[in-house]
Formats: structure tokens, sequence, C-alpha cells
């Protein structure tokens, strides 16, 4: 399989940010500092969307994980051929909902809500390994 490159001895997969602005035309972005791509996307969204706004990081053949750029954010992975959808979870007995823009507007259980430090090294780990992160637990329950 040709999707990775080696880099410092780790195996490091192409990744991609992916997103739209105005609902129709996708960016796509290859990867060279995920935080700081992440914070001028975030400036960039800030006056245009009042809800926190989320990209694709997409690595081809394998598949896509969704992040919402804030301080409290929601990651879903979607396999390349969609059979497995997952969302990290965070506190399982959180109440009520947030809104947050992945391309449209999307009501999120706030079951979902784990700190922007946590979705990262999820982010970074999956672009390293291909992996989930073992320490979060992913569910495919829609609450």
């Amino acid at each position: 399989m040709e999707t990775y490159r080696v880099l410092k001895g780790v195996k490091m997969y192409k990744a991609y940010i992916e997103y739209c602005i105005d609902g129709y035309n996708d960016i796509k972005k290859e990867i060279t500092d995920l935080e700081q791509q992440l914070n001028n996307i975030k400036e960039e969204t800030k006056d245009i969307f009042t809800s926190p706004f989320g990209v694709d990081i997409v690595i081809d053949s394998i598949g896509r994980m969704s992040i919402g750029i804030t301080q409290e954010t929601i990651v879903c992975y979607k396999s390349d051929d969609f059979e497995i959808q997952l969302t990290a979870i965070g506190d399982e007995k959180s109440s009520g909902e947030t809104l947050f823009y992945f391309g449209d507007y999307s009501l999120m259980s706030n079951k979902y809500l784990i700190p922007y430090e946590i979705g990262l090294k999820i982010i970074h780990n999956w672009i390293d390994t291909g992996q989930l992160l073992d320490e979060v637990k992913w569910i495919d329950e829609i609450f």
C-alpha cells in the first residue's frame, strides 16, 4: 500500500484537510502544520458561522475524521466504505445539545463533547498509525 510516507521512523499516512464554506465547493489542503491550519480555518470562518466550524481529516482508502474547531469538540470517524461510523464519547451522563457546522448544521448531543486537546491527539494518532486511539471510547450509538 502506498498511502503512507516514513518520517523519523514512524509510519505517517498522507492526510489532508477537507472542508466547505459555501455549501458546494470543497476546499482541500495538504496537512503541513495541523494545529496552525485549524487555527487559520477557525479565524477564516469565525465571522461566517455562529456555530463551531468542523473539518474533515481524510486519509484516502482508509477514511475520514471530522473534528469541530472549538474547545469542547466532537470527533467522528467514518471508514472509507462508510461501513464503520463511530464517534468519540465524552460524558455519557451529559445532557443538552450543541450546534456544529460540518458542511451543514448538525445538532449534536453533549455526550459526544471531548476536550479539543484530546481531539487533536486522536487526529495525530490516526494520521501516524491509521488506527483509532484506544484511550478514547468509540461508539456507534446516536443520542
